[in-house]
């Protein structure tokens, strides 16, 4: 659907406008047509209201659905906890058909009727299911190829599985695949599906919750993560104000942290300053500098690869133990190489000798299902060593010897004759001599 009620939560309009900001511009940029309907409340929050009342809890959270039942519209919620408040509140109701009673005689005097038909989306899943990965990434103007993104989803948007169904609640797939659509390395690390702890905070649990924060950012930081995105302000929350808070103690922590709608924002071509990525309390300007140093990198790879197949080539990995040469030789990794390819240390590479270690045997080229192979990515690296003048001393020995004779090897005639062997023709070496040093002379003119 791309007509709907947003809603916006508390969170996000208190505390976090610019998360509002960067989510209004990439619904524009979708082409989505946003309704905000008078008279919402908070969702409610369920710590705070559900544990005093649970009839208050879903009085207010009905209340809440039953104003867009009766505006004919779906909703789409960018906080994880509304989303949970509402998809709760949705299966409870339907089963508890009492207490479903009881609330719409008190709607009921202020004109509502609650239904429970509202189609509620979190902001993701709208992303996901509704446009689709490969719309998302039609629309990037840059992408973040050689960057390393991790995810964090936040209880909330998967869980408890019999209210929310949407993705796997221990394994999800469909925030990463959008991630990953936008040209991202989406790294997996063990504590990906821990809470972010913040609930801890709400309740007086300062150190807790602290350390549910410095636990994965140590996990990201170990795994050499660019930066984080969340889709959850309260997840946000305790990843950039509480992490700022670790650095003020002088932990040595830093990764940068978006919502899912700022990454998109800007690989859509919007400055961060139009995004308010400057409000954020951890800086994100190591990830834009290093962001513009891999795209400069992308630029000077793609004068002599395909990008797109190096990058599918590192995320494959299928043939890693089909090298031939791997088993007589494991300090040759050619897996390895290409990644550092990947990771634009293409002067590296030309320099490591380990490059010539690549026997063109295309072994991994026949078992490769993408039919991409890495040989020919081996040979091209082979060709810019020497162009740049690297390279075993054979290599351009053999070269002088052949274009100088047009062989590389001359007949041995005595052993031939020992064995009866006629003398073979005269070879076409001093002809194709003749035609390199024309050819030469031609390039010669032209120049």
């Amino acid at each position: 659907m791309k007509e709907f009620a947003v809603f916006w939560g508390c969170t996000i309009p208190a505390r976090f406008p610019f998360i509002e900001k960067a989510t209004r511009v990439m619904f524009d940029d979708l082409g989505a047509r946003i309704h905000e309907l008078e008279g919402h409340t908070c969702c409610p929050e369920g710590t705070l209201v559900k544990a005093n009342d649970p009839d208050t809890f879903y009085t207010a959270a009905a209340r809440n659905l039953a104003l867009i039942e009766r505006a004919d519209l779906g909703l789409v919620t960018p906080c994880n906890g509304c989303y949970s408040t509402f998809k709760e509140t949705q299966s409870h109701l339907k089963t508890n058909w009492r207490e479903r009673d009881e609330v719409n005689e008190r709607l009921e005097k202020e004109g509502l009727h609650y239904d429970g038909t509202t189609n509620v989306q979190h902001f993701v899943e709208w992303l996901a299911d509704s446009m689709g990965a490969g719309l998302i990434a039609s629309k990037a103007k840059k992408n973040f190829w050689g960057m390393n993104i991790a995810v964090h989803h936040g209880c909330h948007l998967l869980r408890p599985q019999p209210a929310v169904r949407w993705d796997d609640p221990l394994h999800p797939k469909k925030f990463e695949e959008l991630v990953g659509a936008l040209g991202a390395r989406v790294i997996d690390y063990p504590t990906k599906m821990q809470c972010c702890g913040g609930a801890l905070d709400r309740v007086g649990q300062r150190e807790s919750s602290l350390a549910f924060c410095r636990r994965k950012l140590h996990d990201l930081q170990n795994h050499n993560v660019d930066a984080m995105v969340v889709g959850c302000p309260s997840c946000f929350q305790q990843f950039d104000l509480n992490q700022a808070a670790l650095q003020r103690a002088n932990e040595n922590v830093h990764v940068p942290v978006f919502y899912l709608s700022e990454l998109i924002g800007l690989a859509y071509g919007h400055e961060p300053e139009e995004l308010g990525l400057d409000m954020h309390r951890v800086s994100v300007q190591p990830f834009l500098d290093k962001w513009a140093a891999r795209q400069a990198d992308k630029t000077h790879l793609a004068l002599d690869f395909d990008v797109a197949l190096l990058n599918k080539c590192d995320n494959c990995r299928a043939c890693k133990d089909d090298c031939p040469v791997c088993k007589i030789d494991p300090t040759f990794q050619p897996n390895d190489i290409i990644r550092d390819l990947v990771d634009g240390k293409i002067d590296e590479v030309i320099k490591d000798e380990s490059i010539w270690k690549c026997i063109e045997c295309f072994t991994c080229l026949e078992l490769c299902h993408s039919e991409i192979g890495m040989a020919e990515t081996f040979r091209k690296l082979k060709v810019i060593a020497l162009r740049e003048g690297y390279g075993p001393e054979a290599v351009p020995a053999g070269y002088k010897t052949f274009m100088e004779t047009g062989t590389l090897g001359k007949p041995k005639m005595s052993a031939r004759k020992k064995l009866g062997l006629d003398p073979l023709p005269d070879d076409g070496g001093d002809v194709m001599v003749r035609i390199m040093a024309e050819s030469d002379d031609s390039k010669g003119s032209e120049d």
